[in-house]
């Protein structure tokens, strides 16, 4: 180490050429690293869909979705197993930790489901499984138009698809909402119980019509040709003139029109899109991974305008999600910050150590970020919100090493060392207390890659590029600082210590606290004391909603499955809307959800009950409203009193998970006391004035026409289960019969017209034993009966969740005490268990994770410090300091009214590492002035005077480097920026006065023992 520094300042010429290398790399890795607005999370989340047509939510309950779920905790790393019963349905969600190998557990699922799969009724379908469930689209079009139907739309969102999907780093292109085209055959089945066929003949009359059976190849001169059929089925004429029957008497010829209205039109319960109140159909982009989305963006930019120029005029093309720009927006505006703290930080240097010397520290800047950018593109750590936070954070502690470098060798020249010899052992000299104060910030952050959760994931770039960025500022104070300084530096022969004002203050301060030491100490801890009891009063929201102008409501329609009474009430909200001052877009999807549109909303599946809208909107423009918060308060208790039919959440977008602040999860193995219980304290919420939202998915229930068949009157008709069944699923859900062939094949179906229970009961149904027709109401009763719709299960047993959210001015904090201590003891929760969500199981979760990591950091810190040290005392004065950090984030973020969020957690616990290294040179000047002979008082006063400068600049740097991100008002980063200010500033000031303090009341008798 000592040969490398001596030859880095000797061959300076080589240093410097090295440095200009690494720099320019640095700037053209910037260049093409990929870039995006968030980290990238693998979805540690599998779907698992399973159709059994026919069967109740029970039986699907029974006969597969538990046998499911019993094969499928076989996994590792389960985090949970939630699923839902559905009539027809089963979907089960398995959710994994982050410490499993998730493609390993992918591939064992698909084993077990392939082993499950012969214990399942023959007639389930073949599984669908989903593991990309935090895919989330790059770019998302809108096309509409006042008088455009959506078969336009479609054909103007192909030619967008086709011109997009050639665009490099676009991995695939969907056009969403545009219709299925069907030829519906609607048959009267009045006509065609006067005629000796059943709508089972006429479904084998049309497929017999419509089939084509290769013929082969004939041998010629030529060679084998092959002949084909070339039938003319594909226009609405073809199906009218069809002939179904043929009277032998009369000799007159029923055709298919006759008996039936034949018409061309969309499939029923079509998934679609409005824009405003026009048809609109989406083109979906997806980008490829590890790309940069700004470079992509900019060519998908180039293809739309060129496309928009070629459209008519009327046809609009809106920007639902252009990720893109968001991107770009998001990264300029953290670039700015980390420049103007730049900016701040060399105007701090240059005015504490003079121009030669801010020169020389301030080259770490630039220097040590672009090798930190080098380092993130080779490890794959993106340019996100998240890393570039990180050198923000980092950017006060890249000079830290430089200062404390150049000082030293700036101490030898003015002790008279010719430029070479100072520079060489000024960084000697501090090489090991440097490395000492740089392992013990990297520590700090080390445990932070490993949190648990989601979270977790998403904030681990974060500790990494911190990391990487201190190990660069080591290399470059190591190497590149005393090589500059050789070429910079004079002597300067006036001391600069007697002359600092605010140096002789702590002076006087510490001589005062010496003076009475014990009363010091307990003016500390009455002043922690009162930190703890602040800390109680600071609000908690671990994950503040995001900063963008974007709202989305889910409604759910009071009538199920019917998706034309969702069209209403989507129309009926859009009214509502568009009369709110501020809300600049509408856009709604009725009978399912957007394409995933951020990471952590959830796609919600196709539903004829479900609409969701999303809104953007500037507040500036609203009616006095001056949070996101407050304004989606307002939309939702508008919905609350206006909408009608359905039921309506506002949502703004979070940085994690979206869901409820409280969650109460009931479980056990009889829904019935499942089902009483949760109704118990979903009456209890509804009752509060604090909650809004109040929701449950408590076991619902449908009516259901039940057809008793009688099987003896079946047999006296010779009727068998099979005619009896198909018919009459032809007659009522029809089914599709044919295809005409198309760029995209369009359905025929077939169906009857029966409309009522009593057309129901008069269809007549033909036996294929005997061919005569018999009414239904001759063999069969029809009764009216509910039947549970939907049968949640958490971790394998029956389950309801009780949710909702605290009205702003309320504590979730409080409400959720009061549910635990007060509700649920006066509930009879006997045969269930009770678990809860929401808040309470995110404040769990990060926070003993970050405890932890804190722990965690304190040990190895403990470690490094003993080895450097050689002492069980010193490194625990040392470790005294960490404390005193709390005490100033937690009066900064009462004084300017921020809550206790997941980057505070992460700031404070990093705080560990950082206010270690103030005292660690304290005590390092400390133990070298004893050496010299030097009593413990004046060693200690000696080392406030010597290190005042040095420290001070590390900690003005690193808060005056956090001025930007905490004025930027990011409700995630901001209050971060401000605990860790606060927390800086106050340990430091503080830990110039307790730690000699402390150093002095353990050795003073040392002194006393040398004067004897």
């Amino acid at each position: 180490m000592n040969r490398l520094i001596k030859a880095a300042i000797t061959e300076r010429k080589v240093t410097f050429l090295l440095a200009i290398m690494i720099f320019f790399y640095g700037m053209y890795s910037y260049y093409f690293i990929p870039k995006q607005e968030n980290p990238d999370t693998s979805s540690p989340a599998a779907q698992i869909v399973t159709i059994y047509p026919g069967a109740t939510a029970k039986e699907v309950e029974e006969q597969v979705t538990i046998k499911i779920e019993d094969e499928l905790s076989a996994l590792d790393g389960i985090e949970n197993i939630v699923s839902y019963s559905n009539p027809n349905v089963s979907v089960v969600i398995v959710t994994l930790n982050y410490e499993v190998d998730y493609d390993e557990q992918w591939a064992r699922m698909r084993v077990l489901l392939d082993k499950v799969k012969p214990e399942l009724p023959s007639n389930v379908y073949d599984y669908q499984v989903e593991t990309e469930l935090t895919k989330s689209a790059g770019i998302i079009l809108s096309l509409s138009g006042e008088h455009y139907t959506y078969e336009q739309l479609a054909d103007y969102a192909e030619a967008f698809k086709s011109e997009l999907s050639s665009v490099d780093g676009v991995s695939r292109v969907y056009v969403e909402g545009a219709p299925d085209k069907e030829l519906k055959i609607n048959l009267h089945l009045n006509q065609l119980n006067q005629l000796p066929l059943s709508i089972k003949d006429v479904f084998d009359l049309i497929s017999a019509q419509t089939v084509n059976i290769p013929v082969g190849e004939l041998d010629t001169a030529y060679g084998a040709i092959g002949v084909k059929h070339n039938i003319k089925n594909d226009q609405k004429s073809a199906y009218e003139s069809m002939i179904v029957y043929g009277s032998s008497d009369s000799g007159s010829m029923i055709k298919l029109g006759d008996i039936s209205d034949i018409e061309m039109g969309y499939a029923s319960n079509q998934h679609s899109f409005k824009h405003g109140e026009d048809n609109a159909v989406l083109v979906t982009v997806y980008f490829d991974a590890n790309q940069n989305v700004i470079l992509i963006g900019d060519e998908v930019r180039a293809v739309i305008d060129s496309k928009k120029s070629q459209f008519p005029s009327d046809l609009k093309v809106s920007e639902v999600l252009f990720q893109p720009e968001e991107v770009s927006r998001s990264i300029d505006g953290f670039l700015i910050n980390l420049l103007q703290g730049i900016g701040f930080v060399v105007i701090v240097v240059l005015i504490g150590m003079g121009f030669r010397n801010a020169f020389v520290v301030s080259v770490a800047i630039p220097l040590s970020v672009t090798m930190t950018v080098i380092m993130m593109k080779l490890i794959g750590v993106d340019i996100q919100q998240m890393s570039i936070a990180a050198l923000i954070i980092a950017l006060g502690m890249l000079v830290d090493n430089s200062i404390v470098i150049s000082d030293a060798i700036q101490i030898k020249l003015n002790e008279g060392l010719p430029i070479t010899q100072a520079c060489y052992e000024g960084t000697v000299e501090q090489a090991i207390p440097v490395l000492t104060s740089t392992l013990t910030t990297v520590v700090a952050f080390a445990p932070l890659i490993i949190l648990p959760g989601e979270a977790g994931e998403f904030a681990k770039s974060l500790p990494q590029v911190v990391i990487i960025a201190l190990i660069a500022s080591y290399i470059v104070a190591m190497f590149v600082t005393p090589a500059l300084a050789s070429l910079v530096f004079k002597a300067n022969r006036t001391s600069q210590y007697e002359k600092h004002r605010l140096r002789k203050i702590f002076e006087s301060g510490l001589r005062g606290s010496m003076r009475m030491p014990k009363f010091s100490l307990f003016i500390i801890l009455m002043i922690l004391a009162a930190t703890v009891y602040g800390a109680t009063l600071l609000p908690i929201e671990l994950f503040p909603y995001t900063d963008k102008d974007l709202i989305y409501i889910d409604v759910f329609s009071e009538k199920k499955g019917d998706l034309a009474y969702t069209q209403s009430l989507s129309d009926e909200l859009y009214a509502i809307l568009v009369k709110e001052p501020g809300i600049t877009d509408i856009n709604a999807s009725i009978g399912g959800g957007f394409p995933k549109f951020y990471l952590t909303v959830g796609v919600r599946p196709e539903s004829a009950d479900y609409t969701q809208t999303l809104i953007t909107f500037n507040l500036s423009q609203t009616e006095g409203y001056d949070s996101r918060e407050d304004f989606a308060y307002h939309l939702q208790t508008l919905l609350d009193e206006q909408l009608k039919g359905g039921f309506a959440t506002v949502s703004l977008l979070e940085i994690n998970q979206p869901g409820p602040s409280l969650d109460i999860r009931v479980s056990g193995e009889s829904l019935d006391d499942v089902s009483k219980v949760s109704d118990d304290i979903y009456g209890a919420l509804l009752a509060r004035e604090e909650t809004i939202n109040v929701q449950t998915d408590s076991a619902s229930y449908r009516y259901q026409y039940q057809l008793d068949e009688d099987l003896s009157k079946m047999s006296q008709f010779g009727l068998n289960a099979y005619d009896v069944q198909l018919q009459t699923a032809l007659a009522v859900n029809g089914m599709t019969v044919a295809s005409i062939p198309s760029d995209k094949p369009i359905s025929v179906v077939l169906k009857g017209d029966i409309s009522t229970i009593t057309d129901l009961e008069n269809f007549s149904i033909k036996s294929s034993a005997t061919g005569e027709k018999t009414l239904m109401k001759q063999f069969s009763s029809v009764s009216l009966k509910s039947e549970l719709n939907t049968i949640k299960r958490y971790n394998r047993q029956p389950s309801v969740s009780v949710s909702a959210n605290v009205t702003p001015g309320y504590s979730v904090g409080e409400l959720q005490s009061w549910v635990q201590n007060s509700l649920i003891p006066s509930i009879d929760v006997e045969g269930v268990q009770i678990s809860y969500g929401g808040d309470q199981e995110i404040f769990d979760k990060y926070i003993s994770g970050l405890l932890g990591a804190a722990a965690v950091a304190v040990v190895i810190i403990y470690i490094i410090l003993l080895i450097q040290f050689n002492s069980l005392q010193q490194p625990l004065i040392i470790l005294m300091t960490v404390p005193l950090s709390i005490i100033g984030s937690v009066v900064s973020l009462l004084i300017f009214k921020q809550s206790v969020t997941f980057t505070v957690g992460l700031g404070v616990a990093s705080l560990i590492g950082v206010v270690v290294n103030n005292a660690i040179l304290l005590i390092e000047y400390i133990n070298r002035e004893r050496k010299l002979a030097h009593d413990v008082y004046n060693s200690c006063l000696n080392s406030v005077g010597r290190r005042f400068r040095p420290i001070m600049l590390s900690t003005i740097t690193t808060v005056i480097g956090l001025v930007p991100m905490a004025l930027s008002g990011s409700s995630f980063f901001s209050p971060m920026a401000m605990a860790l200010m606060g927390g800086l500033i106050v340990s430091t000031l503080l830990t110039l006065i307790v730690i000699p303090l402390i150093y002095y009341q353990l050795h003073k008798r040392e002194d006393i023992k040398n004067v004897e």
